[in-house]
């Protein structure tokens, strides 16, 4: 039986664009990461020097695991109910795991914590974009790009990408130890909000997913 429910609208941006006004998204985020505050904090004086890089506020950490690329307001509140009880269904096969968050990494348009190991953590990429695609019409479920990673800032788009950041990459590896270990026992839906130039990304809660014992 097909639960999916139709949506329309305008195509989904690629990701780093702006949005379309108005715009918000669903995203399926692990937020429980007060034990990464410290390292974020560690690295923030190589930010500070990094010119058009925006830190991001240690209550905005966040590791994507899965998207919803269209515009929320267009998945109606059944939707949203079946959606939760989908990704709740699936995650709850999946055990809680150990996951390493760190060493940074600069990417061209951001610098980011790696994560580490990939295979529980994609496994979970994969229930969840699987969860998206039962429930919402139109192959919208996206799973986060590339490896897991926790974003320690981000660049305006009117800014744009870095190529040059072999620089800033040496320094990175002078913040010792540079990274954590966490345990991962959940994830949130939530409905994301991109600020005008694309620098920063805020949330409101919609509701917890727990992992299996």
């Amino acid at each position: 039986m097909n639960e999916s429910a139709p949506m329309t609208g305008t195509q989904a941006p690629s990701s780093g664009q702006r949005w379309p006004e108005g715009w918000t998204k669903l995203h399926v985020y692990l937020t429980d990461l007060d034990q990464v505050k410290a390292v974020a904090e560690s690295y923030r004086d190589v930010i500070d020097l990094t010119a058009g890089d925006r830190p991001v506020p240690h209550e905005w950490l966040h590791a994507t695991v899965a998207s919803v690329e269209c515009d929320a307001a267009g998945i109606d509140a059944p939707t949203t109910l079946k959606l939760i009880a989908r990704l709740r269904e699936k995650a709850a096969l999946i055990p809680a795991f150990q996951l390493t968050v760190g060493p940074a990494l600069a990417a061209t348009g951001a610098i980011m914590l790696d994560t580490f190991p990939d295979s529980a953590f994609n496994t979970l990429v994969d229930a969840c974009v699987e969860g998206v695609n039962d429930i919402v019409e139109g192959d919208v479920g996206r799973p986060c790009g590339g490896p897991g990673h926790v974003s320690l800032s981000y660049r305006a788009d009117d800014v744009g990408v870095d190529r040059q950041r072999g620089a800033i990459q040496n320094k990175l590896r002078d913040v010792r130890p540079g990274r954590t270990e966490i345990t991962v026992t959940g994830v949130d839906l939530v409905r994301v909000i991109q600020s005008d130039d694309a620098s920063t990304y805020t949330w409101k809660h919609v509701a917890r997913i727990p992992l299996g014992e």
